[in-house]
């Protein structure tokens, strides 16, 4: 009894078949499987990943290395030992020690699956169960194995059981109503998919297809930190072209779940990483240009606190050929004064740095360019009359290694010359600009000024007019006092005769008459 104890910790330790598998999509660590020298195993190929490394030809590998394709073994050094149960699983035969290693599955659709073997030469002990470990929150496939230790005491053929009750049955799915049942899911191979592990799942699972066909194997769930995740693109070429979608999936093989994804650019200027998305895949769809750059993913699943672990850095490059070439001039009128600027930039609509930028200039109206002149930035600046010529431009890049090239249309700019026989310096035109609004300001006050009055009779003896004055007051008194209800006029000047009358011509006498005003 002792000894049975020793031997079951010392297989407990070595795994006999170790499963995680991610949900809800496919991403798992290896299966790792122990099987005892000189009996056989079976290598699993339930658990399989997208991308395989080996392309699509539907084999089996040994660390890299084809021993079983199309349902026939490839001479190896397992010749006589290898054989299929039906499906893709692949049985080994009178196990060594040598066995032990990487086997990988390779389906005809791409998709692949890694096994790890590890051989022992420990007895087998007849009571001891397959041993599974699964992660809280991910999946796991229970195999249906033909492990018979003591006769199960279970009434109904052809299901699975946890203990003693019936989770699935392969003659009526559908009636299954255990805790189990929105989780389960079965092959044709009569193995048992458990997905959304719980910490309650753990204990025995038997496959109990008959009397003398059923298995036991033990699961124990477990809590897991969040692995370092990895970054698979899709497609997975190194540089593509700008509008083809592309999808950048990251995946941790270990830890439970639910585990969160975030992505991070980095920032070519501040030189630090930039949150740019989040969820497990990230589409661009169509890539752009500016989409190229380094990316990598951050993953954190609640265990022990908070588990964060970051994935390596992962370069994106969109490539797209130069388009729609022009020149820009700046100002747009294509000329200037001699001493101004006048710039010309050759610009393309897109187009995927480095782009190679060439100009060209042309004269005399030759077709071909002139040999002396080759000038390799984006921007031409001309300032000199000897500068007025015709020029284009030429741009190229590389897209997916093929080099485009693309060449513009030609375009005549001027350097127009200052007049210099007839120079006028700037103080001068300002003098004359000076002298021009002072005559204005001359004209318009002349136009303005009031007219003068004209000039007063010529004076006479005022000392002979006094009498004649005091004499005709009464008489004045007496007109002005008839004239009240007729308008008169403040002021009369007669151009035939020189007299003053303070009323109208109407209300006038001969009595009103002064030779002069006192």
């Amino acid at each position: 009894m002792e000894r049975t104890r020793i031997y079951l910790f010392s297989l407990s330790l070595l795994f006999f078949l170790i499963l995680q598998q991610g949900a809800p999509t496919p991403e798992s660590n290896p299966l790792n499987i122990v099987g005892m020298k000189t009996r056989q195993v079976t290598l699993y190929c339930e658990s399989l990943l997208p991308n395989s490394p080996h392309g699509t030809d539907q084999c089996w590998y040994y660390k890299g290395s084809r021993i079983f394709c199309g349902g026939s073994p490839v001479p190896s050094r397992f010749d006589g030992r290898l054989n299929q149960d039906g499906s893709c699983n692949l049985v080994i035969s009178n196990l060594v020690e040598e066995d032990s290693g990487l086997y990988t599955y390779v389906s005809s659709s791409g998709y692949f699956g890694d096994v790890i073997l590890n051989v022992t030469n420990v007895p087998m002990v007849t009571n001891f169960l397959p041993y599974i470990e699964g992660v809280r929150g991910r999946s796991v496939i229970l195999p249906c194995l033909n492990y018979p230790a003591e006769q199960p005491l279970l009434q109904r053929q052809n299901c699975w059981y946890h203990e003693t009750t019936a989770i699935y049955c392969f003659s009526s799915p559908q009636s299954n109503t255990s805790r189990f049942i929105s989780r389960l899911n079965a092959s044709n191979d009569n193995n048992l998919e458990i997905s959304e592990l719980q910490m309650s799942d753990t204990g025995r699972f038997t496959c109990f297809l008959s009397q003398s066909n059923y298995g036991k194997l033990k699961l124990t769930v477990k809590d897991v930190p969040v692995s370092k995740p990895v970054i698979t693109k899709t497609p997975s070429d190194a540089s593509i072209r700008a509008g083809t979608p592309i999808s950048l999936s990251c995946r941790s093989s270990f830890g439970s779940w639910p585990i969160s994804y975030n992505w991070y650019k980095l920032n070519s200027q501040t030189g630090g990483y930039e949150r740019f998305a989040s969820g497990g895949t990230m589409t661009l769809n169509p890539a752009e240009v500016k989409n190229t750059g380094l990316y990598k993913c951050k993953a954190s699943n609640q265990v022990n606190g908070v588990t964060v672990q970051e994935s390596a850095d992962t370069e994106l490059t969109v490539q797209s050929p130069v388009t729609n070439i022009h020149i820009l001039a700046i100002p747009k009128q294509l000329f200037v004064f001699e001493g101004q600027t006048l710039t010309l930039r050759c610009q393309v609509d897109s187009g995927s740095p480095p782009i190679k930028w060439t100009w060209y200039r042309y004269t005399e109206d030759r077709e071909q360019p002139d040999s002396e002149f080759r000038h390799q930035q984006q921007e031409l600046k001309l300032t000199h009359t000897e500068q007025s010529s015709v020029y284009s431009c030429n741009a190229n890049n590389t897209c997916l290694g093929q080099v485009i090239t693309l060449n513009s249309k030609k375009m005549k700019a001027f350097i127009v010359p200052r007049p210099v026989a007839h120079a006028v310096s700037y103080s001068s035109l300002a003098l004359s600009l000076c002298a021009l609004i002072a005559l204005a300001v001359i004209v318009v006050l002349l136009l303005r000024r009031k007219p003068t009055p004209p000039p007063s009779p010529p004076k006479k003896n005022t000392a002979a007019l006094q009498p004649i004055a005091h004499q005709r007051q009464n008489v004045k008194q007496n007109v002005r006092g008839n004239a009240k209800a007729n308008e008169y006029q403040d002021s009369h000047q007669d151009n035939q005769k020189d007299f003053y009358c303070p009323l109208s011509r109407d209300t006038c006498t001969g009595e009103d008459v002064y030779d002069e005003l006192i």
